[in-house]
């Protein structure tokens, strides 16, 4: 699967190439970052996963991390510098291969514990912070995981912020999701069971179709905790069924749908319409109808421009803004005849004057096809280009996720 992110990364990156000058740099800058964070990642190691530990406060998630460690993690690392700032933890002997990637993220604060080799874990800042800081770290970091344990309690579970800041704008990224319904302890056993169903149920209100929800109680009164091993599970499951390239291909995914948006996708049927209005416009051009052929021409490329959008709508409507000129230009040159004439290298004179006047609409579209087609060509191909490199993206993107998903 390593091999197959190389080239669909290889592929956007030619994509992004055909985009410039079509779209703005706002509209590519999303996709680019998406690149770089993916080759990024993919250049540590595959076998393992970074980790978030995400909830608010009380939901016993840095419990749940010691857990997970065997360890007293903030003891082992020293004091944490602030609770703004994520911790993230992993075994001494992999820490050196996936530092660079820490760094990367922006995850400075670091310790070494005793935890499954395949584990870099990171107990994020609490969601509900009251200090935007805080939140502002976890969303800038959420999309760029491999995993996201979200730890709720059974007080907060339907916390509304929880639901409508996080789970349903990132609800694509659910296959990387695990959920955990910490401090079942404090439940009465036989509600245990239809509570974890409420949280299904409202994960599936978020759009999240098959949520994986373990049940935890990290300090029960009494006897040894609850579910912290079927935690550790299923997350080595996720490691082991390529989870970390399927959440990089929900990027490529995204990135390229909003580039295809951007350009404004395809199916103008620009030839055949252009071959109707140009007829159109000579024929008034040679009428004597000059304010009505510009009037004609202009609107014709602002429904273009509109329906391209993007910069390539913008270079149209510079086009578009020449118009007036340009017929004007063609009407005066069918009044004197000479400059047409020239045009055209006339093949022989015609007695007849119906057949002179054709002669004159064919010049007549002719010049505007120069002067005013072909430029908007030319700014469509460019558009159709990045289209078609757009759409190979896309279809390649969506047979590598085919794989992932059997």
């Amino acid at each position: 699967m390593h091999d197959t992110m190389v080239g669909l990364l290889e592929k956007a990156d030619l994509a992004i190439a055909f985009c410039a000058g079509v779209i703005g740099e706002d509209d590519l800058e999303p996709m680019a970052r998406s690149v770089r964070d993916a080759r990024i990642r993919i250049s540590y190691p595959e076998d393992m996963s970074v980790v978030a530990l995400v909830g608010g406060t009380g939901s016993g998630k840095s419990s749940l991390a010691n857990a997970v460690c065997g360890a007293d993690v903030a003891m082992v690392g020293g004091a944490r510098p602030t609770t703004g700032e994520p911790l993230a933890i992993v075994a001494e002997a992999r820490a050196g291969d996936i530092g660079g990637y820490l760094d990367a993220l922006g995850v400075s604060v670091q310790v070494t514990v005793r935890i499954p080799p395949w584990l870099c874990l990171i107990d994020m800042p609490d969601t509900d912070s009251v200090e935007i800081e805080h939140r502002l770290r976890v969303e800038q970091l959420l999309p760029r995981l491999d995993i996201v344990v979200w730890v709720v309690d059974p007080e907060k579970y339907r916390d509304a912020a929880l639901h409508n800041r996080y789970l349903k704008p990132l609800s694509s990224y659910s296959n990387q999701f695990i959920f955990v319904l910490n401090q079942i302890d404090r439940l009465a056993p036989a509600v245990i069971e239809s509570v974890v169903a409420d949280l299904e149920k409202a994960l599936r209100e978020d759009g999240i179709e098959s949520p994986r929800i373990v049940a935890t109680a990290v300090n029960p009164a009494s006897g040894p905790p609850i579910g912290v091993s079927d935690l550790v599970d299923a997350l080595e499951e996720a490691v082991n069924d390529d989870r970390v390239f399927e959440k990089l291909l929900v990027d490529l995914a995204q990135g390229s749908a909003g580039l295809l948006d951007a350009t404004g996708g395809s199916g103008l049927e620009f030839e055949t319409r252009a071959r109707a209005v140009l007829e159109t416009t000579a024929r008034m051009v040679v009428d004597g109808q000059t304010r009505s052929a510009i009037d004609e021409l202009t609107l014709f490329l602002e429904a273009i421009a509109n329906e391209a959008g993007g910069s390539t709508g913008s270079r149209v409507s510079q086009i578009a803004a020449l118009v007036p000129s340009h017929v004007e230009s063609v009407a005066d040159g069918v009044k004197t005849s000479t400059p047409i004439e020239n045009r055209r290298r006339f093949r022989a004179r015609r007695s007849d004057l119906e057949a002179s006047r054709a002669e004159q609409r064919d010049a007549a579209g002719e010049i505007l096809d120069d002067l005013v087609i072909d430029p908007t060509r030319g700014a469509l191909a460019a558009r159709a280009q990045a289209n078609a490199a757009l759409a190979d993206l896309s279809l390649s993107v969506e047979k590598a996720r085919a794989v992932t998903t059997r």
